[in-house]
C-alpha cells in the first residue's frame, strides 16, 4: 500500500533513523561497557592479588601464616572470586574454601599463566568452559617472592560476572526503551506540527482554486515553513488584486465599448430613419468616425498589452538623442497643452545626450508620460520635464505634474494592466488603464526601471531610466 500522507512518511521516517541509531548505539555502548567491565574486574582482581601478596608477606614477617586461610575465605566471601596459591615449583598449595580441593598439590595446566607469574610478570586468561575449574572462569596471576611461593591466582566465574552484567543490560535495555518511547511521541508531535501549516496550505489552495481569493493561511514561525506561508499568502493577494482588476476591467471595458456602439447605433439610426437631415450627417458622421477610432485605439492597446505580457517585445536599439525625442514629443502634444493653457519647462542635463534603445518605444513612453501628465493638470498649471546623469553610463527622465497627484493605496497598483484610480476616472474619459502598464513593459523590455512619486493635490513625478550609448 502506498503512503500518501507526508506526516506518515515523515514519522516512519523519524521511527525508522531512530530505530537504526539506538540499535546501532546499543550495540555500540554494549561491546564498550562489557569491556570496561571486564577490565575493571580484572583491576579489582589484580589489586586484590596486590593486597593478599602484602598480607603473606607481613604473615611470614610475623609468623602469623595460620590467619591466610581465614583472609582467603573472607576474600572470596566478599569478592565472590576463589584464590589459589602457587609456589616456586607451579605446584598449587594453597586454595581457599570455595576452589575444588582436587587442585591442591597440581600444576595449572595453563604454562602461560604458570610460566608469566614464575617469570615475575601479572598475567590474565579467561578459560573455557571444559576447564580444570569445571566452569568459564577469569584468572589473574599476581607474582610474590615470600618464602617458597612464586604467585597468586584470583579466579572469578565468567557466568557470574556475565549475570550481572545481563542486570546491567536489561536496566540500560528500559532506558533505552522509554528513550525510544519519549522520542515516537516527540516525532508524533513534530510531524504533526511540520505537515500542519502545509495540510492548511493546501486546504486554502483548494479554496483558491475555486474562486475564493480571501483565503490566507496563518503564520506560525518565521522558518522556512513560516517564509512558505507568507509567500502563500502574498500569492493569494496577488491573485485577489488580479481578480479584482479583471471584473473593474470586465466593468470598465463594457461601460466603453457600450458608450460609442450606443453612438454609433443611434447616429447610423437616425440617418437611416431621416430624423437627422442631410445637411447635418458629415457632422455626425465625424462623430462616429471618431468613435470608431476609439474602438480601434482600445482594440489596438488590449492587443499590444498582450504581446507584452507574453514578451514577444521585439526591441530595435539604436543611438540616438533623448532630448531631440523630447522636444518631438512636446510639439505633438502642444495642441492639448494650449486647450488648458499650460506651460511646459525642460531641464536638460546635456546639450545632446546619446542613449541606447529602441526609439519608437521610448518615445511612445514619453508621449504616454506626457500626456497624462496633460490630462491630469489643472488649467494653467505647469509640466516639468527633466533629464539628470545617474552614474557613469544611466540617465534619468522625469515628467512631473502639479495636479490632483496618485494616493498611496493607487500608487502600488498604477502600472497594472487595466487599473485606473478612481480618482482619475473623470478626468480620463478615453483611456482604459493600459497606458502605464504598456509602458512598464517597454522600459523592462530594455531592463530599465520607472518609479512614480507623488502626494494627493501636489502632482505626480513619474522617472525612468535608460542607458547611455557608448562613446566613440
Amino acid at each position: 500500500m502506498r503512503i500518501k500522507s507526508i506526516a506518515t512518511k515523515q514519522f516512519l521516517l523519524y521511527v525508522g533513523t531512530l530505530t537504526v541509531c539506538l540499535m546501532i548505539m546499543g550495540a555500540s555502548l554494549s561491546v564498550a561497557y562489557t569491556r570496561h567491565y571486564m577490565n575493571g574486574v580484572k583491576d579489582e582482581l589484580i589489586e586484590q592479588g596486590r593486597k593478599i601478596s602484602s598480607a603473606i608477606s607481613k604473615a611470614y614477617v610475623t609468623g602469623e601464616v595460620g590467619n591466610l586461610a581465614y583472609e582467603m575465605q573472607v576474600l572470596e566471601d566478599y569478592m565472590g572470586a576463589g584464590v589459589l596459591l602457587m609456589n616456586d615449583e607451579g605446584v598449587i598449595v594453597l586454595t581457599s574454601p570455595g576452589m575444588d580441593k582436587t587442585l591442591l598439590g597440581q600444576v595449572l595446566a595453563y604454562e602461560e599463566l604458570v610460566e608469566g607469574v614464575r617469570e615475575g610478570n601479572i598475567v590474565s586468561l579467561q578459560t573455557g568452559s571444559s576447564t580444570v575449574f569445571g566452569t568459564p572462569m577469569m584468572v589473574v596471576g599476581y607474582p610474590i617472592s615470600t618464602g617458597s611461593l612464586a604467585g597468586i591466582f584470583m579466579c572469578r566465574s565468567l557466568p557470574e560476572i556475565e549475570l550481572s552484567l545481563h542486570e546491567m543490560y536489561r536496566s540500560g535495555l528500559v532506558s533505552l526503551l522509554l528513550a525510544f518511547m519519549v522520542s515516537i511521541l516527540v516525532s508524533i508531535v513534530t510531524s504533526r506540527r511540520m505537515t500542519e501549516p502545509m495540510m492548511e496550505m493546501n486546504k486554502a489552495a483548494k479554496v483558491i482554486a475555486g474562486g475564493n481569493f480571501e483565503q490566507r493561511v496563518e503564520i506560525y514561525s518565521e522558518d522556512e515553513l513560516g517564509q512558505l506561508a507568507e509567500s502563500f499568502n502574498h500569492m493569494a493577494e496577488s491573485l485577489q488584486n488580479t481578480e479584482t482588476t479583471r471584473r473593474n476591467f470586465i466593468a470598465n471595458i463594457s461601460h466603453d465599448l457600450r458608450s460609442p456602439l450606443t453612438s454609433i447605433q443611434g447616429f447610423l439610426t437616425a440617418m437611416l430613419d431621416g430624423t437627422i437631415p442631410p445637411e447635418r450627417q458629415e457632422h455626425y458622421l465625424q462623430i462616429v468616425l471618431e468613435e470608431t477610432q476609439r474602438l480601434s485605439r482600445l482594440a489596438e492597446g488590449v492587443v499590444e498589452m498582450s504581446r507584452a505580457q507574453s514578451a514577444k517585445i521585439i526591441l530595435e536599439e539604436t543611438d540616438f538623442d533623448i532630448n531631440e525625442l523630447i522636444r518631438e514629443n512636446s510639439a505633438i502634444l502642444e495642441p492639448q497643452m494650449q486647450e488648458k493653457n499650460l506651460s511646459l519647462q525642460v531641464s536638460l542635463a546635456e546639450k545632446v545626450s546619446m542613449v541606447r534603445a529602441d526609439r519608437d518605444k521610448i518615445s511612445r513612453v514619453i508621449r504616454n508620460l506626457m500626456g497624462n501628465a496633460v490630462k491630469f493638470s489643472n488649467a494653467d498649471g505647469v509640466i516639468e520635464v527633466e533629464t539628470t546623469l545617474s552614474g557613469k553610463n544611466k540617465i534619468l527622465v522625469s515628467v512631473q505634474d502639479h495636479g490632483a497627484g496618485i494616493s498611496e493605496e493607487d500608487q502600488k497598483y498604477i502600472f497594472d494592466r487595466f487599473y485606473k484610480a478612481d480618482a482619475t476616472r473623470n478626468q480620463d474619459k478615453t483611456g482604459m488603464g493600459l497606458g502605464l502598464s504598456i509602458v512598464r513593459e517597454f522600459l523592462q523590455a530594455h531592463g530599465e526601471t520607472i518609479a512614480v512619486k507623488s502626494k494627493e493635490g501636489e502632482g505626480s513625478k513619474f522617472v525612468f531610466s535608460l542607458r547611455l550609448a557608448d562613446k566613440k
